[in-house]
């Protein structure tokens, strides 16, 4: 009977989709949390148990049950395998798809709104020891600028730089893939050794500006 079942769950396993579509808002909602989706991920190129994972993650043992639960019930993931042992079997995860394609319209909230919560909470936990103020004035053209005064003797200070230009497409285009191009490199290239550190950039329209752009590429000193 173990047998039939092993065989039955292991050609469920063959006929994964490549790609599933997601339809429910509350599976869509495990794709906005950054630590949910990278979980779920895990069990997406070939089966695992909990344990095996937990290790792998070093996440504890009952949070990531308590995940795994919440994805089978979700239909993200599904026991593709039972193994038998002394005490209780060890079952054997899968995602139910390759892939998941998630519609914004159906997303509770922005993908990375997770993460830009942590990047503002941790550039204001590193600010408030390492940066003494802020100091802005008004360039020749009238334009704004301004720049972090780093406290006296800060080891580290966050990189929270903002910039608001005037573009053609062609311009924006080109930045993007440059700015894009810069934090591929820099991933590809990580340390194993170093600290791990959250970098974002953004481009955004900003319609309703009127007037001159504020804070210019290379600000002068303030007189």
């Amino acid at each position: 009977m173990a047998s039939v079942r092993s065989a039955l769950l292991n050609t469920q396993h063959k006929m994964r989709s490549r790609q599933i579509t997601i339809r429910d808002p509350r599976a869509a909602a495990v794709f906005t949390q950054s630590p949910l989706r990278r979980i779920l991920l895990q069990f997406a190129q070939r089966p695992r148990s909990i344990a095996e994972l937990a290790r792998e993650l070093e996440i504890d043992l009952k949070q990531l049950h308590h995940a795994v639960t919440k994805f089978c019930r979700l239909g993200l993931v599904e026991v593709v395998e039972e193994r038998k042992r002394a005490g209780r079997v060890i079952k054997l995860y899968q995602c139910t798809g390759e892939r998941y394609f998630i519609p914004s319209a159906v997303a509770p909230a922005p993908f990375s709104r997770g993460l830009t919560r942590e990047m503002q909470d941790a550039i204001e936990r590193d600010a408030a020891s390492s940066v003494e103020g802020m100091e802005f004035w008004l360039d020749t053209d009238g334009r704004v600028s301004g720049r972090a005064i780093n406290a006296r003797g800060a080891t580290f200070t966050p990189l929270d730089s903002w910039r608001i230009l005037r573009l053609s497409k062609a311009r924006v285009i080109q930045l993007k893939r440059e700015l894009t191009e810069v934090l591929d490199r820099f991933q590809n290239d990580s340390d194993a050794r170093g600290d791990v550190y959250l970098a974002h950039v953004g481009i955004a329209r900003r319609p309703e500006h009127v007037g001159p752009t504020d804070n210019p590429a290379t600000p002068a000193k303030a007189k």
